[in-house]
């Protein structure tokens, strides 16, 4: 098991946002303003009740106290900007690339694969915090559907 000190600070950082920027990739395929208002309480709760698999559990624990900390003292993270003429979510999809990444180098395979299917799971609630204006199975939209597939694609989940 990996624990914060087993990262650097600019590593440590590019964890503390990938559960935003998860949130972010859902949120912005679908965007409502009322929806997006229930996403954003979704990712809330799921960082202040994070219920990660047994095998990320310390890694996600000691994140999501750190994430509660900055909150608490409004430290502010920095995120990478879309530059000019660039697609806006780039940054949050060159975040998610790096998240994966760095989790395959530094945790073990079951570890890692706990991390990204609790990045997952803070997906799908997400998606499916906004029921209003849903089609289908009435939880998750076909664009967040998508999302979702894609945001599994850059965890290489």
């Amino acid at each position: 098991m990996t624990i914060k000190t087993d990262y650097t600070t600019e590593e440590w950082d590019v964890l503390v946002r990938s559960a935003p920027y998860a949130a972010t990739y859902i949120i912005s395929a679908d965007l409502s303003i009322i929806g997006s208002m229930r996403e954003m309480r979704a990712l809330s709760k799921a960082l202040k009740h994070p219920h990660p698999p047994e095998t990320a559990k310390e890694l996600v624990t000691a994140l999501a106290a750190d994430i509660k900390a900055r909150t608490k003292h409004m430290d502010k993270v920095d995120s990478p900007q879309a530059e000019e003429g660039q697609d806006a979510l780039e940054p949050v999809r060159e975040g998610l690339r790096q998240t994966a990444v760095l989790l395959d180098e530094k945790c073990t395979p079951e570890e890692a694969a706990g991390f990204k299917q609790w990045l997952m799971d803070i997906a799908q609630a997400v998606a499916e915090a906004d029921k209003e204006h849903k089609k289908n199975d009435g939880r998750v939209s076909d664009k967040e559907k998508e999302a979702l597939a894609e945001i599994s694609s850059m965890l290489n989940v």
